[in-house]
C-alpha cells in the first residue's frame, strides 16, 4: 500500500486553508455569543442619541421688501450687490447671541440627573425640583461646573452638598441660600412632567438629584457644536435645522425656541426704523399744533379786531395768478422745511436712524435716507457681538460716515435749489400783489395768514399720514421665518444603532478568533497532521496517524480493544505488512522504529505495533535499542529499569536472547528485551560484531523483530543499526515536532542514512486526522453516554489489570 504524497510542496488548497478555521468552530460560536452579549450590554446601558428636525421657510430673501435693510443696500450697491440671502440667515441661526437666548430660555445651564445602578439619567422636565441661580453674573469660567447633589428630607426641606462633599446641609424650599459663592433657590416644581398624568408625590421619598451648573457659554458651545442647518434645496430658501442630543423633549424644545427666538430678533430689526421714524413724526407734530394753533389765533384776532367775517375775492383774474403763485410758494416751503428738517436731524445724530419721508421730490435723498437707514440697522446688530476692531464694523461705519456726507450734500444742493425756486416765486408773487394793491388791506392782511395757515395745515397732514402707515407698519409686521414643519425626533435613536451594534460584534466575535488562528498559522511552527508531513517530506510513505489520548486514557493496546487507538495501530500494522511484503527476501524482518528528538512517541509506537502484530498470531520480539535513555520498561509492571537487556548482551558473549527476553502478561506472543544498563560508550557497543549476533539471532527464534532505537537527530546509535532493519518507521508527534526538523529527516533520507522510511504521525488530534481516518476508526464501537463518560472520568487506577 503506496501513500506516498504524489503532490509535492504543493500549497494547501483553499479547502484546506477554510479547514483550519472550522475545526475551530465551537470557539467562533463562544466568540460571536460573547461579542453579541458585549452589544446588549452596551445598548442597554450607553446613553442614545436622538436627532431632532425642524424646517423652516426664509420669506424675505432677495427681494427687498418692507425696511430689509440688505435690500435697500443692494439698490445703491453698497455692498456689492449682497441681498438678504439664505446664507445670511444660517449665520445669524447659528450665532451665540441667539443660542445664548435659548440657553436661557429653557434653563440649560442646570442639568438635572438621576443615578442607577450603572448608568445616570437626565430627567429633563421630570424632576421634582427646579433650582435658580440669584447671582446677577455667574461666578464660574467656561471650563468649569458645580455639581450639586440634593436629597429629599421632606415636603418642606431638603438636603444639599457639593459631589465632592461629605456632609450635607439642610435646607428649605423656596428660601434663598449661598453655597460658596453662588446665592441658589431651590422650589419644589409640581408640574415638572407635562406629558405625564401623574403629579409629584413629596410623601414619596425620591432617590439624590444630581444638579450640575454649566456657564451659559459652556452650555452655548455645546449646542453650537451639535446643531447642523442646511438648504433643504440649493435653490430654496427652506432651512433644515437639526441637533442631535441625549434628551429627545430637549432637542425639540431646542430647536422650536431656536426659531421663536430667530423671529423675534428679526421683527425687532424691522420694527427699529419704523419706531425710530414714528418717534420723529411726533416731534414734529407737535411742532406743527403750536404753529397752527398760533396762526388760528392770529386770524381769531386780526378778524376780530377788524370787525370782519367774511371777505369776498376780488379782481378774480389777478387772485387767480396769485392762488396759483401761492399753491407752488406753499410746496416750496414745505419741501424746503421737510429738507431742512432732515439736514438738521442727520448733523446732529450719532449713528441714529433717519426718517422715511416724500415730503422731499428728490428721489436720491430719499433713496440714500433708506440706505442709510439700513447701514445703520446692520452697524448695530454687528456692534452687540463683534469688537471695535472688527474689519466688517470698521466697514460698515465708514459706509455710513460717506454716506452721511453724501446725503449732506444733496441736501445742501437741494436746500439752495428750493431757496432759489422760493425767491423766484416770491418775485412773481410781489409782482402780482403789485397789480392787486387796489385790494382793500384786510384782504391783503387776511391773505398772507391764509398762506401761512395752508403750509403749516399740509405739513401737518402730511405727517399724520406718515404716523398712520408707520403704525400699520409697526402693527402688521410678520415674522422672517415660516415654520414648515415642527420640530420632531423619532423615537428611535440615531445612536446607537442596534442592527450595526450586533453587525459589528458578530463580525468581531469571527474576526478575533479568526486571528487567532490566522496568526497560530503563521507563527505556529509545529505540525499538526499528516497534511504537514507530506508538504515537509513529500517523497515519504505515511504509515498513519495516531490520535491523541486524554489524560485517563491508557496508551497500549489491550486485548479485543476497539478504540480509536486500537484501530489506527491497526492500520499501520495493515501499511506495514504491505511494505514488508513488498521486500525481496523471505524470513523474519526487521522494523527499526525511532523519531528525530526526545518526546515524539517512538517507544509508544514501537510497543503498541509489537503488540498489533503480536495479537495477529505472530511471534514478535520488541528490542530496546535506546541504551542511553530507556524507556520501554514502563510497559512491564514491577520490572526494574536496570534489568539486564541489551548493554549486557553486547558486553557479554555468554549472554543469549532467550535468556534475557521476557515475555509480556498481557500479550503471550510478545517478548521483549529491556535496554538494560545506561553504557558509557553506547555508540562503540552498537559498532561491534555482536550487534550483528543479536539481531541473527532474534531472527532465528521471531516472526517479527521490532527495535525502539535512539533519536536520529541527538546521536548516532540509529544510523549504526539501520542496516539491520528491513523497514524504518519514523515517528513524528503533532504539535510537537517543529517543521523545521522534517528538513533532517528528509536530507538524512536523501543522503541514504536511513532506508524504506516509513512515517508514522503522532498525538494527531481527531479533528486534524486526514484521509477520513476520523469517521472510520470507532466503526462498530459501542457509542459512550455522557453518564458513561463521567463514571469513566472519576474511576482512577484501573489502568493496568
Amino acid at each position: 500500500m503506496n501513500t506516498t504524497n504524489i503532490e509535492t510542496n504543493q500549497a494547501p488548497s483553499l479547502k484546506d486553508q477554510i479547514n483550519q478555521y472550522l475545526r475551530y468552530w465551537p470557539w467562533f460560536i463562544i466568540s460571536v455569543f460573547i461579542f453579541s452579549l458585549l452589544g446588549f450590554v452596551y445598548l442597554r446601558y450607553a446613553s442614545k442619541e436622538y436627532l431632532a428636525t425642524t424646517k423652516i421657510l426664509i420669506k424675505d430673501t432677495q427681494s427687498g421688501g418692507g425696511l430689509s435693510e440688505l435690500s435697500a443696500l443692494g439698490d445703491i450697491d453698497v455692498l456689492g450687490g449682497s441681498f438678504n440671502t439664505v446664507e445670511n440667515e444660517i449665520e445669524i441661526l447659528n450665532s451665540n447671541r441667539l443660542i445664548n437666548a435659548v440657553v436661557a430660555n429653557l434653563d440649560l445651564d442646570v442639568v438635572y440627573t438621576r443615578t442607577g445602578n450603572i448608568k445616570s439619567t437626565n430627567i429633563y422636565k421630570n424632576s421634582p425640583i427646579k433650582l435658580s441661580i440669584l447671582n446677577d453674573s455667574t461666578p464660574f469660567t467656561i471650563d468649569k461646573s458645580v455639581n450639586l447633589v440634593i436629597r429629599y428630607i421632606d415636603e418642606n426641606s431638603f438636603d444639599i452638598k457639593f459631589a465632592d462633599d461629605f456632609n450635607y446641609v439642610t435646607q428649605n424650599y423656596g428660601s434663598s441660600f449661598e453655597m460658596e459663592d453662588l446665592n441658589l433657590l431651590v422650589v419644589p416644581d409640581f408640574n415638572h412632567s407635562r406629558k405625564s398624568t401623574k403629579p409629584v408625590d413629596f410623601n414619596e421619598s425620591w432617590k439624590d438629584i444630581f444638579v450640575t451648573i454649566k456657564s451659559v457659554e459652556q452650555v452655548t458651545k455645546s449646542l453650537r457644536s451639535k446643531l447642523d442647518i442646511v438648504k433643504s434645496d440649493k435653490r430654496g430658501s427652506v432651512l433644515e435645522i437639526t441637533l442631535v442630543d441625549p434628551v429627545r423633549e430637549r432637542a425639540e424644545d431646542v430647536l422650536n425656541n431656536l426659531v421663536d427666538v430667530f423671529n423675534e430678533d428679526a421683527i425687532k430689526d424691522k420694527n427699529q426704523v419704523a419706531q425710530n421714524t414714528a418717534k420723529f413724526i411726533d416731534e414734529r407734530l407737535a411742532d406743527i399744533l403750536k404753529d397752527l394753533d398760533s396762526l388760528e389765533r392770529g386770524i381769531e384776532s386780526f378778524k376780530t379786531n377788524e370787525k370782519l367775517t367774511n371777505l369776498v375775492t376780488e379782481s378774480a383774474l389777478n387772485l387767480q395768478s396769485s392762488a396759483g403763485i401761492g399753491r407752488e410758494l406753499v410746496e416750496i416751503k414745505t419741501e424746503l422745511e421737510i429738507a431742512e428738517a432732515i439736514e438738521r436731524k442727520l448733523q446732529n445724530s450719532n449713528y441714529d436712524f433717519l426718517p422715511i419721508t416724500n415730503g422731499v421730490k428728490n428721489l436720491s435723498i430719499s433713496q440714500a435716507t433708506a440706505n442709510y437707514n439700513s447701514l445703520i440697522q446692520e452697524y448695530s446688530r454687528y456692534k452687540e457681538n463683534a469688537g471695535k476692531e472688527n474689519p466688517v464694523l470698521i466697514r460698515l461705519k465708514s459706509e455710513i460716515d460717506d454716506l452721511k456726507q453724501s446725503i449732506l450734500l444733496s441736501l445742501n444742493n437741494s436746500i439752495n435749489s428750493i431757496n432759489l425756486q422760493k425767491n423766484s416765486l416770491m418775485r412773481e408773487l410781489n409782482s402780482v400783489t403789485g397789480k392787486i394793491s387796489t385790494v382793500p388791506e384786510n384782504e391783503r392782511i387776511n391773505r398772507y395768514i391764509q398762506r401761512d395757515r395752508e403750509v403749516v395745515e399740509a405739513i401737518y397732514l402730511l405727517l399724520n399720514e406718515k404716523k398712520e402707515t408707520t403704525a400699520i407698519s409697526l402693527a402688521v409686521t410678520a415674522p422672517k421665518a415660516k415654520i414648515v414643519d415642527f420640530a420632531l425626533a423619532p423615537i428611535e435613536p440615531i445612536s446607537p444603532k442596534p442592527k450595526v451594534v450586533y453587525l459589528a460584534m458578530f463580525m468581531l466575535g469571527l474576526l478575533l478568533p479568526g486571528a487567532v488562528v490566522y496568526a497560530r498559522s503563521i507563527f505556529y511552527n509545529k505540525i499538526e497532521s499528516r497534511n504537514d508531513v507530506e508538504r515537509g517530506l513529500p517523497n515519504a510513505n505515511i504509515l498513519g496517524e495516531i490520535p491523541k489520548l486524554d489524560k485517563d486514557s491508557i496508551d497500549y493496546i489491550v486485548p479485543n480493544d476497539r478504540s480509536i487507538l486500537a484501530e489506527s495501530f491497526r492500520i499501520i500494522r495493515t501499511n506495514l505488512q504491505y511494505k514488508l511484503n513488498a521486500l525481496n527476501h523471505d524470513g523474519t524482518k526487521i522494523i527499526l522504529v525511532t523519531s528525530t528528538i526526545k518526546g515524539e512517541g517512538k517507544t509508544l509506537v514501537s510497543y503498541n505495533i509489537s503488540n498489533t502484530f503480536a495479537y495477529s498470531g505472530k511471534k514478535v520480539l520488541l528490542i530496546g535499542g535506546d541504551i542511553r535513555n530507556p524507556q520501554l520498561h514502563r510497559y512491564l509492571p514491577n520490572v526494574s529499569k536496570r534489568t539486564k537487556g541489551v548493554t549486557e548482551y553486547l558486553t557479554n558473549d555468554q549472554l543469549t536472547v532467550e535468556e534475557l527476553a521476557m515475555t509480556s502478561k498481557v500479550n503471550p506472543n510478545l517478548d521483549i528485551i529491556l535496554s538494560g544498563a545506561i553504557p558509557p560508550n553506547p555508540a562503540e557497543l552498537w559498532m561491534q560484531d555482536r550487534t550483528k549476533d543479536l539481531f541473527e539471532e532474534a531472527k532465528s527464534l521471531y516472526d517479527l523483530v521490532i527495535i525502539d532505537s535512539a533519536p536520529t537527530i541527538l546521536v548516532t546509535d540509529t544510523l549504526l543499526i539501520n542496516k539491520y532493519a528491513d523497514v524504518t518507521t519514523y515517528v513524528t508527534r503533532a504539535n510537537y515536532t517543529d517543521t523545521s526538523l522534517l528538513e533532517f529527516v528528509e536530507d538524512t533520507i536523501e543522503d541514504g542514512k536511513l532506508s524504506n522510511v516509513a512515517v508514522v504521525v503522532n498525538n494527531v488530534k481527531l479533528a486534524n486526522f486526514g484521509y477520513g481516518n476520523k469517521y472510520g476508526y470507532a466503526y462498530g464501537e459501542e457509542k459512550r453516554t455522557w453518564l458513561d463518560l463521567l463514571k469513566k472520568k472519576f474511576s482512577k487506577g484501573k489502568s493496568f489489570e
